[in-house]
């Protein structure tokens, strides 16, 4: 079986999303923030302003060549992982590729209210809510333009989302067999 790969902005939620899916269809879940945490050996706030954004995303990248053959796992991708079109390339590859989106003010609400990414580093502009716009804006042509599918956190629950998800792979799953 393929692997569900979630993209999508931070605060859009990805994770929470994950988590239900991998019950639901009982599968492992992974997470590339957390495998790159454990390869870099402390957190993504510290590795960050310690080596840069550019060294953070070499070792995303390294992650995600690490999953390459494995099957049937719900992957939970890092935000910035479109930017990078190997990365997005070879999660393709053994993957189905669904973005989770929010609107821009309800990604902004989620990660102003939320201590864990207030603190994360900014990736360019001074301040979180500029940093958001911007960043959000660039990457949003890059989800759509990498996704097979789509769900949208704004307009509908968690459980909502995981169900249209499970939905679709069974009509593609039929599509296919045809």
């Amino acid at each position: 079986m393929k692997n569900i790969v979630l993209i999508g902005f931070r605060g859009t939620g990805k994770s929470t999303l994950s988590q239900e899916l991998a019950l639901r269809l009982a599968r492992m879940r992974i997470s590339t923030d957390d495998l790159a945490t454990e390869l870099c050996g402390m957190s993504i706030t510290d590795f960050v302003q310690e080596h840069g954004w550019a060294a953070f995303r070499r070792i995303e990248t390294e992650c995600i060549v690490g999953l390459q053959g494995k099957e049937d796992y719900i992957i939970d991708s890092g935000g910035g992982v479109v930017e990078n079109p190997d990365n997005m390339r070879l999660l393709a590859k053994n993957g189905v590729i669904v973005w989770v989106h929010a609107s821009l003010e309800d990604v902004v609400t989620r990660l102003i209210g939320n201590t864990n990414d207030a603190q994360r580093p900014l990736l360019s502009e001074g301040d979180l809510r500029s940093d958001i716009t911007e960043n959000y804006t660039r990457r949003e042509p890059l989800y759509k333009r990498y996704a097979d599918f789509s769900v949208n956190t704004s307009t509908h629950t968690i459980q909502e989302c995981s169900t249209a998800i499970e939905q679709w792979l069974v009509a593609s799953q039929k599509k296919s067999d045809q």
